[in-house]
C-alpha cells in the first residue's frame, strides 16, 4: 500500500512539472522565441524525472540493515550543467544586438521548477511559476512603457527586397508610418524588378521592435539593421 502510495506522489510531481513548465513556456511561444511550450516542458519534466530518481533510484542497505539514499543532490546538481548547455543555444547575436537571453533564463527558472516538484514542494514550485510569469509579463509593458521611450538612437537600417512598383510603394508607405524621422533614402535599381533600399532612420524603436516590423512586410529578400552612434 505504501509503495502504491508513493507512485502516484511521484506521477503528481511528474504532472506538476509538465503544467508549471508548460505555463511559463507558454508565454515564450506566444511572444515568437525561440525555445517555447515543448522546449520549457521538457526541460521541467527532465529536471523533475532526474530528481526523482536521484531521490528514489539509488536506495541502499548497510550492514546493520539500514536502508537509506546514497547522496541524492549528486544526479540533481548535474541538471544545473546540463541546462547550461541548453541555454547557451537560446542566445543569438547579430552584430551589436544580442538576443534570447531572457529565454535562456527562463529555461534555468523552469529547470529549478521542475527540481522543486521532484523534491514534492509543490507550494515552492507553484509560488516560482506565478512570480516567474508576473515579471516575464509586466516587466515587458514597463519596458515598453517607461525604458524604450526614452532611448533615443540614431539607428541605419538597410532593407533589400525584390518586387514590383506596387510592392515598392507598400514598403515605403510602412516606413514612412512607423519612422517619423527619417534622415537618408537610397534606391537603387538592381534589376527588371528588383530594387534595393538604404534607409537611415532616427527613432526611438529598439532593434528588435525594428525587426518585427520590417520582417512583416512584403517580398523582403534580405534585411540588415545597423546601430550607429554618432
Amino acid at each position: 500500500m505504501e509503495i502504491f502510495q508513493q507512485e502516484w506522489e511521484i506521477l503528481l510531481r511528474i504532472i506538476l512539472s509538465v503544467v508549471f513548465g508548460f505555463a511559463i513556456g507558454f508565454e515564450r511561444e506566444i511572444t515568437g522565441k525561440f525555445a517555447g511550450l515543448r522546449t520549457h516542458i521538457l526541460v521541467c519534466l527532465g529536471a523533475c524525472v532526474f530528481t526523482v530518481i536521484s531521490i528514489y533510484g539509488f536506495k541502499f542497505v548497510t550492514a546493520e540493515g539500514v536502508s537509506g539514499i546514497n547522496d541524492p543532490a549528486r544526479i540533481a546538481a548535474q541538471i544545473i550543467t546540463g541546462i547550461g548547455f541548453i541555454g547557451a543555444g537560446t542566445v543569438m547575436r547579430h552584430g551589436t544586438s544580442i538576443s534570447g537571453i531572457t529565454t535562456a533564463a527562463t529555461l534555468w527558472v523552469v529547470a529549478s521548477i521542475g527540481m522543486a516538484c521532484g523534491c514534492g514542494m509543490f507550494i515552492l514550485a507553484g509560488c516560482s511559476t506565478l512570480v516567474s510569469l508576473a515579471v516575464l509579463i509586466s516587466v515587458r509593458h514597463f519596458e515598453k512603457r517607461f525604458l524604450y521611450s526614452k532611448l533615443r538612437s540614431d539607428r541605419t537600417v538597410n532593407i533589400s527586397f525584390a518586387g514590383n512598383a506596387a510592392n515598392s510603394e507598400a514598403i515605403m508607405k510602412a516606413v514612412r508610418e512607423n519612422f517619423k524621422i527619417i534622415n537618408k533614402i537610397e534606391k537603387r535599381t538592381m534589376g527588371e524588378d528588383e530594387f534595393t533600399y538604404k534607409i537611415n532612420v532616427f527613432t526611438q524603436k529598439p532593434i528588435i521592435k525594428i525587426n518585427e516590423i520590417l520582417n512583416e512586410l512584403p517580398n523582403i529578400t534580405a534585411l540588415e539593421i545597423i546601430e550607429t552612434h554618432e
